[in-house]
């Protein structure tokens, strides 16, 4: 198999990695060691592999048969012979024995070979052909859909872990604000109601980070899982965001109806029913076939002329078989796989609009984020002007302790918003690039 990876990085508000003390993982390497590790993968490998097996053309039945023939009988009893002595007196002679023994023995090499029976042995090995390369479009759709499963865990693992990062970052705030309400206590500036909701929103702070916590927490075992990694793992996500570079919507629905591994599985659907057609009008034809064999064969019987038989030599011949009448199989078969073909083509229709529909709902989308992103940076840039400008006026004592709350909470809402978005255009964007068949591409 051949990976064509998308380089993907994406980092949070900063063109700079964040740098983690723990382990920390990039995109990349999640899905190498799902290509390498996912079980689900690893059978479907096992699966195509012996579809893959199976085309020669011996199991078409393109090549000749040799088989070692042998058989030997024994048996005794009472026989009556009645022999003709062509004389008018007496017209026959009766010999009636008893515990007749007759004994016989062969072996013989024997070859068979079809000759010709409506070119039914090439129709066969193109259906081999036609599994084989459906379980390699099969494997080729369960890959993508594995590697865009992890990148969509990935990024929404890499979502939580920003937020994690800003709520400890409010945390701080929180407790810096926390202890100067106190201070203000102290010198009468503050009373004990607003010392209480300084402590209120510190424990709302730190509610919300263990709630997130959590969810990355889970999220990283469903991630472990699908990376053959044991649960327990736990390390941090490699983050550093860049924009994508997006195809125009026309050359994206070309390539998806060229592409994608859905469409061309359905197309080889197709193709195997229009062959299954002609494997069952192949049974119209005659079917002509040759022999060969050589080998010894040997006889005995206790009454019979001749006491002894034993001959050693070859045998060829050539046989003709062709059904008159079958009871109308074939044309209730031929009118089944018209049929089947006509469904095919309206599954490969369907299937060509809905991927089509489906990468026109996505390119909408994935337009709308980048533009919702815009706006929304815009705005963080404001939400971080206003509240370094509260801040100073609140340790300036010219603004309340709700005055710093409200836009430190705007800022971190602000800032979610941003991380969640970007995220967001990274998971649109590899969702366009799965239904392009650009995540994975596999060599025959």
């Amino acid at each position: 198999m051949k990976a064509l990876y998308i380089l993907i990085f994406f980092c949070f508000f900063s063109a700079t990695p964040i740098v983690y003390a723990q382990e920390t993982l990039t995109l990349e390497e999640a899905i190498d060691m799902a290509l390498t590790n996912n079980q689900e993968i690893a059978i479907q490998r096992k699966q195509t592999d012996i579809v893959r097996n199976n085309v020669y053309k011996g199991n078409a039945g393109l090549l000749p048969t040799i088989s070692l023939i042998g058989n030997g009988s024994y048996s005794s009893g009472n026989t009556e012979v009645t022999l003709r002595t062509f004389t008018e007196n007496p017209a026959q002679i009766t010999i009636d024995e008893e515990n007749v023994v007759t004994e016989q023995a062969s072996a013989v090499v024997q070859a068979d070979y079809v000759l010709f029976s409506g070119f039914s042995g090439q129709y066969r090995y193109r259906l081999l052909e036609h599994s084989a390369t459906i379980s390699r479009y099969q494997q080729e759709i369960l890959v993508n859909n594995t590697v865009l499963s992890v990148a969509e865990l990935f990024l929404e693992i890499a979502k939580l872990q920003r937020r994690e990062e800003l709520l400890r970052e409010t945390i701080e705030i929180s407790q810096e604000r926390l202890a100067k309400v106190n201070d203000q206590f102290s010198f009468g500036k503050a009373t004990g109601l607003d010392i209480l909701r300084a402590e209120t929103d510190l424990n709302q702070d730190q509610n919300a980070l263990d709630d997130v916590r959590l969810a990355k927490n889970n999220l990283l075992k469903d991630l472990n899982f699908l990376v053959g990694q044991p649960a327990e793992s736990n390390y941090a996500v490699s983050a550093v965001y860049q924009l994508p570079k997006v195809v125009t919507l026309d050359s994206l629905k070309q390539q998806v109806l060229q592409s994608n591994p859905e469409r061309k599985l359905q197309a080889e659907s197709l193709l195997t029913a229009q062959d299954q057609r002609k494997l069952t009008q192949a049974n119209q034809y005659p079917q002509l076939s040759a022999f060969a064999n050589y080998g010894y064969q040997w006889q005995r019987n206790d009454v019979q002329q001749l006491a002894e038989l034993q001959n050693i030599g070859y045998t060829a011949g050539v046989s003709l078989r062709y059904n008159l009448y079958r009871g109308g199989q074939t044309r209730r078969n031929l009118q089944n796989d018209r049929l089947a073909i006509e469904a095919e083509e309206v599954r490969l229709q369907q299937v060509r609009e809905r991927l089509v529909n489906q990468a026109i709902k996505e390119y909408s989308t994935l337009e709308y984020l980048q533009a919702q992103l815009a706006r929304e940076e815009k705005n963080l840039d404001t939400f971080t002007e206003s509240f370094r400008r509260m801040q100073e006026r609140y340790y300036n004592g010219k603004a309340t302790s709700l005055d710093i709350r409200d836009t430190q909470t705007a800022l971190l809402n602000a800032n979610i918003t941003v991380s969640d978005i970007q995220a967001e255009i990274i998971q649109s964007f590899m969702r366009l690039e799965n239904l392009r068949g650009g995540l994975i591409g596999t060599t025959p």
